[in-house]
C-alpha cells in the first residue's frame, strides 16, 4: 500500500499549539465570568433604585420640574436649515492644488506637510498579538 500524503492544510497545522490557544481562551472566559458579578453587577440594577436615596421623592418637586420642562420645550423652536448657503459659505481655496507625481494628496505626496505618514518608519508597534498573548507561533496560519 502507498503511504497517504496529508493535505496542505493538515501538513502545516500544529494541533498542540492550537489546543493551547483554545485552552487559553477558555481559561480567560471562565475567570472573567466568575469575576463579573463582583465587578459589574451594578449594571443590572435599575437606575431609579440606585439614586432613590440621593433624590427626595417629593411629588410637588417632580410636578414642578415637569411643568418647567414642558414650558421650556414649548419655547425652544429650531428654525429650518434648508437654505444651507445662508449659514455656510464655501470660498475657493487660496492655495493651489499640490504638485505631486500622482496629482493626489496623501502617501505619495512629495510635500512633507501633505504626507499622511506623520511619524515615519520609527513608529512601529511593540509586538504582535501572538507575542503579547504568549501563544506559540506555529499555531498561527
Amino acid at each position: 500500500m502507498a503511504a497517504s500524503v496529508p493535505s496542505k492544510s493538515v501538513a502545516g497545522c500544529n494541533f498542540v499549539a492550537k489546543d493551547k490557544i483554545w485552552k487559553d481562551h477558555i481559561h480567560h472566559e471562565t475567570t472573567a465570568s466568575r469575576a463579573w458579578p463582583e465587578l459589574w453587577s451594578f449594571l443590572t440594577t435599575n437606575y431609579n433604585d440606585l439614586v432613590k436615596d440621593d433624590f427626595p421623592c417629593n411629588d410637588e418637586v417632580r410636578l414642578h420640574r415637569e411643568k418647567v420642562r414642558q414650558e421650556a420645550t414649548s419655547l425652544i423652536q429650531v428654525p429650518p436649515s434648508t437654505p444651507i448657503e445662508k449659514y455656510i459659505k464655501v470660498y475657493p481655496s487660496t492655495r493651489p492644488f499640490p504638485k505631486t507625481t500622482s496629482r493626489e494628496i496623501g502617501w505619495r505626496s512629495t510635500e512633507k506637510e501633505l504626507a499622511l505618514e506623520r511619524y515615519g518608519k520609527y513608529a512601529k508597534p511593540k509586538g504582535g498579538l501572538v507575542r503579547q498573548l504568549n501563544w506559540p507561533q506555529e499555531a498561527i496560519e
